[in-house]
């Protein structure tokens, strides 16, 4: 590596948990802290208003719901504001909060600060959702030296015969998301063939099917419903979703949750068990959306389920029996084991990151665009009488990145002064149907001696970087869009503005996350909080430093509280000083759970 380089990793931003991964003396490898390899996709505020992410978030999710986010990753490419107690946030800033505690956790492992990443996004992302995740790097203070698709990423860490060639499919369902690509190896070369998704299919559907049906029963039992209390419903979601965990290698999941509800002054519990039979029932429908994805991109890939010779898993709702069964029952094949279906993709990243460096640690990638790019025009043909908008395609889904394409089209009439140049991206000959992406105006030069023809060129990088060009051909006129942002929500004044917001705030959440950092204080005072900073491994503990400081500021409780409260608290710091996780995460949650009962 290029000793004036600093250091690049690789990030899957994933819904449900986020991962990076870089080069550590030659291998790729994900960087870990405290054996923990993920971090929640989740953020929020705690209750003086410090942002907290990760673990400490997901903590907080069902207690706090008006201050804490999870999924951010759907709403990525959406106008929608995000409100965390009294705060708004969009999509964007959300997701930098999480890309920037992943790069400041690889500035600390690799000992380098870390600036740039290459980033991974579902497949069937559009170019509003791809361009949204470009603009959270930014704001994380990453440059994003290039956006690729998650199941391609993963397919760059599988170890197929480098000589052979072999088709793949590549299936990847993961917590918010599902795409699956069809895959060609050959001679050190992997090919993306096709690619077919849905970017609101995943895991956290399926937690939802088992929390209606769980919530349905509970209404017909008691005439109340657990979904209306938010606080409730996160609370089951959870519970769900560690049931959906169980029942992947236990035939039989216990939900039991104590006073989820109240009627006529009585509490009420739940308690129920889940087969793993009822499960499947109830997700069926789901799994077999995934299979006409399938179907679809093995149709565009002119290939048939004969000619497929190995089958990838990535994502962890792939941990599910009935998927392996049902791709068996499809494919005819059994599963690869040599991917890890939570680490693959971050994996894949960093050795595509790798390559900007120079280094040649995997095979060289061949990707597509994975959703049609074209422009609204008018058909006059079919009836000229009452012409309508059509959609005209540029660059078809599928093909080779990367890609230009040039069609040519007509103005008009010959007194035409103006052109309108809309950009849409979709499937559909109703723009409609499409999604806007931009547009921009074409003056023409008017009058019947000028030949009628504009000239609409489509070039798309490898970095999803689209830069249309239409012109004039009789006068060489000519107009260009790069939809580099395609929001075009954020103007460079705006990006500052966010980026020093997120960066005050998370200046702010340091000062309790990192006491390590903390100026200079007089170790031998009395105080609790001077004890915090003596306590030998502390800053490996965030969370539980996060906790004592709470506990430090709890007053006016009864004394029974208080030394239930600075029991604990000195049971916890006897653990962090032994360097004691399992212990440290058990009283964590124990402290937790003792200091929402009494803020209660």
């Amino acid at each position: 590596m290029s000793q004036n380089k600093t250091p690049i990793v690789g990030i899957d931003l994933g819904t449900t948990n986020s991962i990076v991964a870089g080069v550590v003396d030659g291998k790729v490898q994900v960087l870990c802290e405290d054996d923990q390899p993920i971090i929640p996709s989740v953020v929020g505020l705690d209750s003086e208003g410090k942002m907290v992410t990760g673990e400490v978030a997901r903590n907080q999710l069902a207690a706090f719901p008006d201050r804490t986010i999870a999924s951010v990753k759907r709403k990525m490419g959406s106008t929608e504001k995000i409100k965390l107690a009294d705060q708004e946030f969009t999509p964007q800033e959300i997701s930098a909060m999480i890309l920037r505690r992943l790069r400041d956790r690889a500035t600390r492992v690799l000992g380098q600060p870390v600036e740039r990443a290459v980033i991974t996004v579902p497949a069937f992302f559009d170019e509003n959702q791809r361009q949204a995740t470009r603009e959270a790097g930014l704001l994380a203070g990453l440059k994003v030296e290039r956006i690729i698709n998650e199941p391609t990423a993963a397919t760059l860490v599988y170890h197929a015969d480098s000589q052979s060639q072999r088709h793949v499919v590549v299936y990847d369902f993961g917590g918010g998301t599902f795409d699956v690509s069809v895959v060609r190896f050959e001679s050190d070369v992997v090919e993306v063939l096709s690619s077919k998704g849905d970017t609101q299919l995943g895991g956290d559907d399926l937690d939802e099917l088992l929390l209606n049906k769980i919530a349905d029963d509970f209404h017909t039992e008691h005439g109340i419903d657990l979904r209306d209390n938010l606080s409730t419903r996160y609370r089951l979601i959870q519970a769900c979703e560690a049931a959906k965990r169980t029942l992947s290698v236990s035939s039989t999941a216990d939900i039991a949750e104590e006073f989820v509800a109240e009627k006529d002054g009585q509490p009420l519990n739940l308690s129920i068990t889940i087969t793993r039979h009822d499960f499947e029932e109830l997700i069926a429908p789901c799994i077999e959306r995934t299979l006409s994805s399938l179907d679809e991109a093995l149709r565009d890939s002119k290939l048939t389920v004969e000619g497929i010779d190995d089958l990838v898993l990535v994502g962890g709702s792939t941990r599910i029996p009935m998927v392996a069964q049902r791709l068996g029952e499809e494919l005819k094949l059994e599963p690869s084991r040599t991917v890890n279906p939570d680490l693959a993709v971050a994996l894949g990243a960093a050795t595509q990151a790798a390559m900007f460096d120079g280094n040649s640690i995997g095979p060289v990638l061949v990707d597509i665009n994975s959703h049609t790019l074209g422009i609204e025009v008018v058909d006059s043909l079919a009836n000229p009488f009452n012409p309508k908008l059509v959609f005209s395609p540029v660059i078809r889904r599928n093909s080779p990145l990367p890609a230009s394409y040039e069609e040519v089209y007509s103005r008009g009439h010959e007194d035409q002064e103006v052109a309108e140049i809309h950009v849409m991206q979709g499937e559909s000959s109703d723009p409609s149907r499409n999604r806007s992406i931009g547009k921009f105006m074409l003056d023409l030069e008017p009058g019947s001696d000028v030949s009628d023809e504009i000239a609409v060129r489509f070039d798309l990088t490898l970095d999803g970087i689209l830069k249309v060009t239409a012109t004039q051909t009789a006068t060489g006129k000519s107009e260009e869009l790069v939809i580099d942002n395609a929001l075009s929500k954020f103007q460079d004044q705006n990006r500052e503005q966010a980026a020093a917001k997120l960066g005050a705030m998370f200046d702010a959440s340091e000062e309790i996350l990192a006491v390590s950092d903390l100026p200079d204080q007089d170790l031998h005072s009395n105080s609790d909080a001077s004890q915090q900073t003596s306590i030998p491994n502390l800053e490996k503990f965030p969370a539980a430093a996060a906790l004592l400081l709470e506990c430090d500021a709890v007053s006016g409780v009864s004394d029974d509280d208080f030394e239930e409260i600075q029991s604990t608290a000195s049971n916890l710091r006897t653990a962090i000083a032994k360097d004691d996780s399992v212990r440290v995460t058990s009283l964590c949650e124990e402290l937790d759970d003792v200091l929402f009962y009494i803020k209660g």
